[in-house]
């Protein structure tokens, strides 16, 4: 009897998938992007994508393909709730990150505020590792998941002939 759950589940931010999906950015982070979900696809990753990451991504979307783009994402990705099991560690992860991060900068406040609901989220709902393009928000979900940057260099560079690595 073969176990059907994914070797590996995962959570990305709102940039992974601005670069990796909507391909907007610069052309380093759009091909690091684009190599981690090729290599999250071969693996048959389980893909969280917190519901504050979709809010994020939706805002720049026209209105009129909105439903549609959600549509995509529920087929592609789990979407994960922030529900009544993730604001205690957000709060938890909202003290953490004040001490070094809120009211330097006019915006970090609300970035802090986002990856604190973000990573909670991703957390809460069985992520193993974190993807982000993001030191700052790498470093708040330290000790909850194993957070990682985008691959520097394409998941198949060494494959053999034969597709092995």
């Amino acid at each position: 009897m073969s176990d059907s759950r994914p070797s590996r589940t995962v959570a990305v931010d709102t940039m992974t998938l601005v670069w990796g999906i909507k391909q907007v950015g610069h052309r380093e982070y759009l091909l690091r992007a684009r190599w981690l979900f090729e290599e999250l696809d071969r693996d048959d990753a389980r893909i969280i994508v917190p519901a504050v990451v979709v809010a994020e991504y939706l805002t720049t979307v026209p209105e009129h393909l909105r439903m549609g783009v959600l549509t995509k994402f529920t087929r592609r990705f789990f979407v994960a709730p922030f529900d009544a099991k993730c604001p205690p560690l957000s709060a938890r992860l909202w003290q953490k990150g004040r001490k070094t991060r809120a009211g330097r900068n006019p915006g970090e406040r609300k970035c802090l505020r986002a990856d604190t609901l973000i990573i909670a989220t991703a957390c809460v709902h069985g992520a193993r590792e974190f993807y982000s393009g993001d030191a700052k928000c790498r470093k708040l979900a330290e000790g909850l998941m194993d957070p990682k940057d985008l691959p520097d260099i394409a998941p198949d560079l060494f494959a053999g002939a034969n597709g092995e690595r």
